[in-house]
């Protein structure tokens, strides 16, 4: 039976990325809803706590707000809301990157070959050194050999994005990374500037995760047509684009 989502034949690791994403979605949506809720309460219990204890004479009528401030240590929503979709967006890359190499497994560990002095061989992803899964370059191969463009232009801003977010917590330290990455949240103010840090709200993470997910959704017939078809893996053709070493079993 051909790849089908709807009813399911599709490769283990299409499943395990789509309740992945499936979560990733409902932890934005749910933890958004949940936030605002408690940073409202909070709010309103700083303004009457204050109002209860408020002296014309000594207070100043806004120090209801360093109530709220030191109550969230400092959290603001606006920077919980910036965490939480950075935390959504890794997420989502690593849940991409894992498909990505889950598929391949699932079809390399399938098959056999034969040698002729009766071992038996399988292909696996080749990995260097102590590495505990194998580089993205090699992922990126691998997959081309099965038809599958994995790395396109979007992808790869996508990664690097995540990079940032990762590595830099969103710093764009130079002017090309603050123009090539510069994103104007809905109803925000106008700037004069790009900011100095990666500007994140709902509708950018889920066009990013919808992004990963159209590729996701495109490369995973391939690979389901050998796991669960009648083809072997092409291994001339992994083996000649360097990105499988044989072991024995």
């Amino acid at each position: 039976m051909g790849w089908n989502e709807d009813r399911g034949t599709v490769t283990r690791a299409f499943e395990d990325w789509k309740r992945t994403d499936r979560q990733i979605r409902a932890f934005l949506k749910l933890s958004m809803t949940w936030s605002k809720r408690a940073y409202q309460a909070t709010w309103d219990q700083a303004e009457d706590d204050f109002a209860s204890v408020f002296d014309p004479d000594y207070d100043d009528p806004a120090d209801h707000v360093n109530w709220f401030h030191d109550r969230v240590d400092g959290l603001w929503p606006h920077d919980y809301e910036w965490m939480l979709y950075a935390s959504a967006m890794k997420d989502a890359v690593s849940a991409f990157d894992i498909f990505m190499e889950m598929s391949l497994n699932e079809v390399l560990t399938i098959f056999s070959y034969p040698q002729e002095d009766g071992q038996k061989i399988q292909l696996r992803l080749k990995k260097t050194g102590k590495q505990e899964s194998p580089g993205w370059g090699v992922i990126r191969d691998a997959h081309s050999v099965f038809g599958n463009d994995i790395d396109s232009p979007t992808v790869k801003y996508i990664r690097d994005l995540r990079h940032l977010l990762t590595h830099q917590r969103g710093e764009l330290h130079t002017e090309a990374a603050r123009v090539r990455f510069d994103y104007q949240p809905a109803g925000a103010p106008e700037r004069i500037f790009p900011s100095h840090r990666v500007e994140l709200d709902g509708a950018r993470v889920l066009h990013c995760l919808d992004e990963l997910a159209a590729v996701v959704r495109a490369a995973d017939p391939a690979l389901h047509r050998i796991a669960w078809g009648r083809h072997l893996p092409p291994a001339e053709e992994l083996l000649n684009a360097g990105c499988v070493m044989t072991v024995p079993i």
